[in-house]
């Protein structure tokens, strides 16, 4: 079965096409279980609005609502939120968790303090500092996002690598190190497939990081992170061959916060 569990929508501002075209395009692909999941109304914006307003929130679940009576007979849609992780926020995500009924929540780090670091106006950090020590703070932080046990789903789980930075020596002792932490947590891991349109032009995970976390018996699911219909379901063709490569059978849906897995099949 093929889901996809990363879907934005034009509320965010950085995001176009009506939702029913994403539904559309989604039930076109063969695609069984879709779920939407915009930017929660805390990610840092630096001036510019890049996720849904606290106003906004209850138009999204509303509209998302009316596609699950519309497509009911075509495709099982879910309600999910993309959730910034930032140190010293918990308390408030966990009080959105428990206003709303989501079907999951997707924990994703876009920050390192207020540097931006997958934004293409900021990538000169990079030249400023030690490549290694960017990845050792941006994997600190994915731990406390697991240590936190706020989310379902960690999101782009290496989108540190987005233009292509990555360590001199290697990085394979992050990668060991925090698939053996996911593995003994509850988290699942998106295959995120919208790296291959970036400069790095892999997946998040990786072939190697994603072979660990099979290792650790870390369990995974498909997200395209769409942010345009024709978005929808990208290179889920060659993620389906990648994941069956390394060993998967099965990947993980949701519903109201529970996971559900399902046979790995085109």
């Amino acid at each position: 079965m093929l889901v996809d569990f990363h879907n934005h929508t034009s509320l965010c501002c950085h995001a176009v096409g009506d939702m029913d075209e994403y539904v559309e395009a989604a039930i076109d692909r063969g695609i069984r279980i879709f779920g939407f999941a915009d930017h929660s109304p805390w990610m840092p914006q630096n001036g510019i609005k890049m996720a849904l307003s606290y106003e906004e929130v209850p138009v999204y679940i509303s509209r998302v609502k009316i596609l699950q009576d519309r497509y009911s007979s075509q495709i099982d849609i879910r309600l999910g939120m993309e959730m910034d992780f930032l140190p010293g926020n918990t308390g408030k995500a966990v009080e959105f968790l428990k206003k709303y009924d989501f079907d999951y929540a997707i924990g994703s780090i876009h920050h390192m303090n207020t540097w931006g670091f997958d934004q293409e106006t900021q990538i000169g950090l990079y030249h400023d500092k030690s490549v290694r020590e960017i990845y050792e703070r941006y994997f600190e932080l994915i731990e406390q996002l697991v240590a936190s046990g706020l989310f379902d789903i960690i999101g782009h789980l290496d989108l540190v690598k987005k233009f292509g930075y990555f360590p001199e020596k290697g990085w394979d002792d992050i990668q060991n190190r925090v698939a053996g932490i996911i593995g003994k947590s509850d988290m699942v891991v998106e295959l995120n497939t919208s790296g291959k349109d970036k400069p790095v032009g892999e997946f998040y995970p990786g072939p190697d990081f994603l072979r660990r976390l099979h290792e650790n018996n870390v369990p995974v699911t498909l997200g395209s992170d769409s942010h345009h219909p024709g978005e929808v379901g990208r290179y889920f063709r060659q993620a389906v061959e990648l994941l069956k490569e390394i060993g998967y059978r099965e990947i993980m849906t949701f519903e109201k916060r529970k996971k559900i897995p399902v046979p790995l099949e085109q």
